[in-house]
């Protein structure tokens, strides 16, 4: 589900481009609709595998925070 939004909202975003005068950058003369969604899966993968990889990145925080400060703990002691 996560995919499809970020796809839906490239698709927005290049529908915008090419109307707001990126149709002068490529050639869309026979399939402009085609092209577009095209190139907005081709945006929206790469989009995709780095929000990915941003939620990895936070959980490994988040873990490394939670031993850090069980660590911390353990080496306190009992009081």
């Amino acid at each position: 589900m996560k995919f499809i939004k970020t796809y839906v909202m490239t698709l927005i975003v290049c529908y915008l481009f090419v109307f707001c005068g990126g149709w002068m950058l490529f050639d869309f003369s026979n399939r402009f609709y085609t092209a577009t969604a095209a190139c907005a899966f081709i945006i929206s993968v790469i989009l995709s595998a780095f929000i990915a990889q941003d939620e990895k990145i936070e959980g490994l925080e988040k873990r490394i925070k939670e031993l850090e400060t069980k660590s911390l703990h353990e080496k306190e002691g009992p009081l």
